[in-house]
């Protein structure tokens, strides 16, 4: 008995052994992945947009900031070529009787970022809509990402300044006034505009935030089960602990230290959130506890149905892109002007 008792604990410990070096091993690959996602390059669409602007209705001027940051300035032109999704965002603002300034007008700023292992390219056929409504696209990289010469992302803990840095920087190198001003972001890039917000309210006359998360560990736990297999499903909250363990160790921060839901009770300015409604990753109860923590009235909630994480400004093509806009031209109006209100 005492020798099956003696073997029993071996063969516990060997498992809680083997169990603590995979879980260590999860940990500091998962959180490579978060932190400093792998890097990807120009796509196609990428390309092309870039070769011939003019044909979206667009000007793309490159530049670097100070610390080395890449960006972008991304503006509309009063001639464009083709411009099928600009004509299409006009047409639909035209239709809900909302007035729109002549092509090339810059009415303001949005500042942009983009959702996890992306680059700022990825939001070029975005500022082709936001460019047709008549405002200035800002677009730049994320340490860890894109081109960025950063290793470690922090999903804005960090990179709040990076909003207002690049603004200051681009205005000053192509002579464009500084406000007004709005943040944009999806995702990972959501967080990092509320918390740009939150940090700087006064610089900002509104943001918006697509499919973001209310707090950063909630996604690191939903990634650890979408990876292990369903009956090692009791493991993963260890797993996720030991993918904020590394994050702590290689980047110095918990995941549960980035909190847009906290930003979000801190905005007195305007503010939309929109999220679809088949999200696995992040579920649209998480967008809806960063609507309810925004302490300002101006506030909107765009349910976009039948949209998953990837897929939400695709499936909401071009009616969420003139929310989007519709919001940002109502923010341009003083800060008495009521806002409709959805919940």
């Amino acid at each position: 008995m005492k020798r099956l008792r003696r073997l029993a604990l071996r063969l516990l410990a060997i498992f809680a052994l083997l169990l603590a070096v995979v879980l260590a091993v999860a940990g500091w690959w998962g959180s490579g992945r978060l932190i400093s996602p792998q890097r990807r390059g120009l796509q196609d669409y990428h390309r092309e947009i870039l070769a011939k602007p003019a044909d979206f209705g667009l000007q793309v001027q490159p530049f670097v900031m100070t610390d080395e940051t890449p960006g972008l300035l991304v503006t509309g032109i009063a001639e464009p070529g083709p411009a099928e999704k600009g004509r299409a965002l006009r047409e639909e603002l035209n239709g809900r009787g909302i007035a729109l300034p002549p092509w090339g007008s810059q009415l303001g700023t949005i500042v942009m970022f983009y959702g996890h292992s992306g680059r700022k390219e990825d939001h070029l056929p975005i500022c082709e809509r936001f460019c047709a409504a008549g405002f200035r696209c800002l677009l730049v990289d994320i340490p860890g990402q894109g081109d960025h010469p950063g290793t470690v992302g922090s999903f804005g803990l960090l990179e709040s300044g990076l909003a207002s840095q690049a603004l200051a920087e681009a205005s000053a190198k192509f002579d464009f006034p500084a406000t007004p001003a709005f943040l944009f972001g999806v995702s990972q890039g959501g967080s990092i505009a509320l918390l740009a917000a939150a940090s700087e309210p006064a610089k900002w006359s509104g943001v918006a935030s697509v499919a973001t998360f209310a707090s950063l560990d909630r996604p690191v736990l939903r990634s650890a089960e979408e990876i292990v297999p369903e009956q090692l499903r009791f493991c993963c909250p260890l797993a996720a602990f030991s993918v904020g363990c590394a994050t702590k160790m290689r980047a110095g921060y918990w995941p549960a230290d980035v909190r847009p839901v906290e930003a979000a009770a801190k905005l007195h300015l305007p503010v939309m959130i929109a999220h679809g409604d088949r999200d696995p990753y992040i579920g649209i109860e998480q967008g809806i506890e960063i609507f309810a923590a925004i302490p300002d009235s101006r506030k909107q909630f765009r349910v976009v149905e039948g949209a998953d994480h990837n897929r939400v400004l695709a499936t909401g093509s071009t009616a969420l892109y003139a929310d989007l806009c519709q919001f940002f031209l109502k923010s341009l109006e003083p800060a008495t002007a009521a806002f409709e209100r959805t919940e």
